[in-house]
């Protein structure tokens, strides 16, 4: 997936090294749910509900679930500071940078719904994070 449009990007995921980090910690958070086999939602909300980001955690989780449909396969995941191919590919789409293509296992119509998944958190990361009131978590 790549993007011209200027628009299809997250301000906060540009301007804000936390939001960033707070995505990327609820990537991880979310991954490790996983192969624990546990409520992904309850674990993103255990992790990241008290930043004041709730409303965003559920695009978040579909996000992901549908980028391991678009992949499939499970997402890689870094460690510390080392992103992992897959964390860095979604952190540069949230931001609008032109990425090279997923090579995508699904259909068009997962792929279609993986693009709206990612402008939705776009949007409610923009919204939630980019008030005055939450800017202490961004």
């Amino acid at each position: 997936m790549t993007t011209t449009d200027k628009t299809a990007h997250s301000a906060i995921a540009r301007q804000s090294p936390s939001a960033l980090f707070l995505f990327l910690d609820a990537v991880r958070c979310w991954g490790q749910a996983r192969r624990r086999q546990q409520p992904t939602l309850t674990a993103l909300y255990a992790r990241l509900g008290h930043y004041g980001c709730g409303q965003m955690l559920p695009a978040i989780d579909s996000l992901l679930d549908l980028t391991v449909a678009l992949l499939g396969r499970p997402l890689r995941l870094g460690r510390g500071t080392a992103l992992s191919d897959d964390e860095n590919r979604l952190i540069n789409m949230l931001q609008g940078r032109r990425t090279a293509p997923f090579d995508h296992a699904c259909s068009d119509a997962v792929l279609c719904t993986f693009c709206c998944a990612l402008r939705s958190v776009q949007l409610l990361m923009d919204m939630e994070l980019g008030q005055p009131s939450r800017r202490k978590a961004a």
